[in-house]
């Protein structure tokens, strides 16, 4: 993985922060999320290498970073 990413472990799951937002949750109970928004081809690469060959649900944008703000607040 690049440097650019930061890994958020919590109760659902793991949340993938690319550069300085949040694009994707690999959830414990297989329901994974990624972002609906394209953010750049680095990122959309670091989502790739993150999900495998597993597949997730499109979110608003919003919803994960709704998501990224609690977990950084109680991290």
């Amino acid at each position: 993985m690049s440097k650019n990413v930061t890994y958020f472990l919590c109760e659902a799951g793991t949340l993938l922060k690319s550069y300085d937002t949040f694009v994707a949750l690999k959830s414990k109970d297989g329901n994974h999320l990624v972002t609906s928004t394209w953010h750049s081809k680095t990122t959309t690469r670091q989502i790739n290498e993150f999900f495998g060959d597993e597949v997730a649900e499109k979110v608003a944008q919003s919803t994960l970073d709704a998501m990224g703000r609690i977990i950084e607040a109680h991290q």
